[in-house]
């Protein structure tokens, strides 16, 4: 690749960010309607500590919930699936009732909150095919916690009050959710896998890894993010791999 190459790369991609992974919080922006949009989540990965190889107290199959409490450390694992019946309707949903359960259980366990790993959801967003050129209204985000890049995104963590309650509570390190991935859900159906063409696709530690155009970045920003909205932006060192320049909410 070409030094002009890197330089387009580095002008023209931003990287969108969830400036916090609290279940809760993840729970409250993407279950629902919320104005214009809805979400569906399909996979969710979350934690509160390390499960310890025994028994759980509490199951939910549903939802895929392991709790553990009544120990010197309550811990809590979700690791949840959307399932979907014969006609192809989702039959265990994070909405309002499944977001009860799984808040209902951290209650039940003592928790203020869990880390979430990773989240896949999707969102009909009629805007993000206009922006890609596409005529489209849903798609699959997938969000991803890596730890902060440096004191640039750090600080911006700290201006949330739920995020020191995960490191207060939860031994949680300062990460943030970075949009590894958005496609539309009719290519995902009807496309091979080795022929996709997701409109954001960041899987490496290099300029060249990073595909994620600046106006659907700052679309996913602004529309689906919330308070804890964040766009990165990325140059490159010696080595080729991104550095972080600078942030804007």
């Amino acid at each position: 690749m070409s030094e002009k190459i890197a330089k387009f790369i580095i002008e023209e991609h931003r990287v969108a960010c969830l400036t916090t992974n609290s279940l809760r919080t993840v729970l409250e922006l993407f279950t629902g309607q919320r104005g214009e949009y809805s979400y569906n989540m399909t996979s969710l990965k979350a934690n509160a500590s390390n499960i310890e190889n025994i028994h759980p107290t509490i199951i939910n199959q549903t939802y895929g919930i392991e709790g553990y409490y009544g120990r010197k450390l309550d811990t809590f694992n979700i690791e949840f699936k959307l399932k979907f019946d014969n006609d192809g309707k989702p039959i265990n949903p994070i909405d309002d009732k499944g977001r009860a359960i799984i808040e209902d259980t951290l209650d039940k366990l003592n928790l203020e909150d869990a880390s979430v790993d990773t989240l896949n959801v999707l969102i009909r967003d009629p805007q993000i095919g206009e922006l890609s050129g596409i005529n489209e209204e849903l798609f699959h985000l997938t969000l991803v916690s890596d730890p902060v890049d440096s004191d640039i995104d750090r600080k911006k963590i700290k201006e949330h009050p739920v995020n020191e309650t995960l490191v207060k509570y939860n031994k949680f390190k300062y990460r943030i959710m970075h949009a590894r991935k958005l496609i539309d859900r009719k290519q995902e159906l009807t496309v091979p896998r080795t022929r996709r063409r997701p409109i954001i696709l960041w899987l490496g530690e290099t300029v060249y890894s990073l595909n994620s155009p600046i106006k659907i970045a700052q679309h996913l920003k602004e529309a689906h993010f919330g308070e804890f909205k964040l766009l990165k932006r990325y140059g490159v060192d010696q080595e080729e791999r991104l550095v972080l320049l600078g942030v804007n909410r």
